[in-house]
């Protein structure tokens, strides 16, 4: 049994051999992703019409005129779908602009690098399932729309949010004849309705706390404001720069990255039985604060000083409604989200340069922002009781 992810609109599977057989079997893939988005289609055809093909209903809005067939081009090759028509209204589907964004913005810098001579064998092999144009002309047409939207999804202005979280990931960009791993900073806030939106996105040559500062600037000059806390893991650099550029702001450290960090001074085999206990004693400060007590008179001297040295920063969350709690204790969404990027992104290998970066990140990320606009209400910010 099968299970899609509308976002990729892979599919995925639900053992590893069939992972395994979709991974290199290139057909068989792109007969799934042709049977799942005709399906889309299909659905968003009988909403349209109000009714499904032949249905008798005094609700029909439309009559079925046929299909057409449409090309989409994919990292596995060319799928034909087969599009509805309607009588008379035009057929608006999401599929081909949301689909094509992200994987538009994939091969065109998979062939960026190939016409600049630095492609790898992973990148021919690649090209080589794909039936596209990989000519400069196109490149750069492709390029120039891609460069529109990033332009406008970093340059629209921001407005009151109380929450936010920033994380960075890292990803290999060629940069003077040279493959460096560069931090690519991303922002999500949550706005004054309780959605997330994803709200910044910057590739640095490091991680620390002027360029932080420089990625928050950028925010609060398109207008960002109301910020009450910013949650992040624990990296000095984002701690500083909240409390220089966020005045007024509170930092919360991630507890998922904090139990990470104390884990790894842990010897391997009580690594799971101390991180049960680390998290029942995450309640509260007064039970953590015994708890490192506990892990110092049991040898471990390491793990009992990082949670008195983090204390203060743990439960920031507290001042607010305690509805609130599990939604500002970590940035395990944005975590999620990068995780989507990475494994998107894998055919590409190393970026030609910083602005493909942003190109392909910041289409998956306009497709995020969708999905969170249509999504259920994160945190109701403005609910009374406690």
């Amino acid at each position: 049994m099968e299970r899609y992810n509308m976002r990729s609109t892979r599919p995925i599977s639900s053992t590893e051999s069939d992972e395994k057989y979709f991974e290199f079997d290139k057909d068989a893939v792109r007969n799934v992703i042709r049977e799942f988005l005709n399906g889309v289609m299909e659905a968003e055809a009988c909403e349209q019409a109000g009714a499904r093909p032949y249905e008798r209903t005094d609700g029909r809005m439309a009559y079925r005129n046929g299909s057409k067939n449409r090309d989409l081009v994919t990292r596995y090759g060319r799928v034909e779908l087969k599009k509805p028509q309607l009588r008379g209204v035009p057929f608006e589907t999401s599929v081909f602009a949301r689909y094509s964004r992200a994987e538009q913005a994939i091969v065109n810098t998979i062939c960026e690098s190939y016409l600049q001579g630095i492609s790898t064998r992973k990148m021919k092999n690649v090209l080589s399932l794909l039936d596209v144009d990989v000519s400069r002309s196109t490149v750069s047409r492709i390029t120039k729309e891609l460069d529109e939207a990033v332009h406008e999804f970093l340059s629209r202005p921001l407005g009151v949010m109380p929450y936010i979280y920033v994380d960075a990931t890292y990803i290999k960009v060629r940069d003077h004849g040279m493959y460096l791993s560069k931090a690519v900073y991303t922002a999500m806030g949550i706005n004054e309705e309780g959605y997330k939106e994803m709200i910044g996105v910057r590739v640095m040559q490091r991680e620390d706390e002027d360029s932080w500062k420089e990625f928050f600037q950028e925010l609060l000059k398109r207008g960002l404001q109301g910020v009450r806390l910013v949650v992040s893991d624990g990296h000095r650099g984002i701690k500083q720069a909240v409390r220089k550029e966020f005045l007024g702001s509170a930092w919360q450290y991630c507890h998922v990255h904090f139990r990470r960090n104390v884990l790894k001074t842990v010897p391997m085999k009580e690594r799971r039985a101390v991180n049960e206990l680390l998290k029942e004693h995450m309640e509260s400060p007064h039970l953590l604060a015994n708890f490192s007590e506990e892990l110092k008179a049991k040898g471990y001297e390491k793990a009992g000083s990082i949670i008195e040295k983090n204390l203060e920063d743990l439960f920031n969350y507290l001042a607010f409604p305690a509805y609130q709690w599990p939604k500002l204790r970590t940035t395990n969404t944005l975590e999620n989200i990068h995780s989507v990027i990475k494994k998107r992104i894998k055919p590409i290998g190393a970026f030609p340069n910083d602005d493909s970066v942003l190109r392909v990140v910041v289409s998956m990320l306009i497709d995020v922002n969708e999905e969170f606009a249509t999504d259920k209400r994160h945190i109701n910010v403005y609910r009374n009781e406690q």
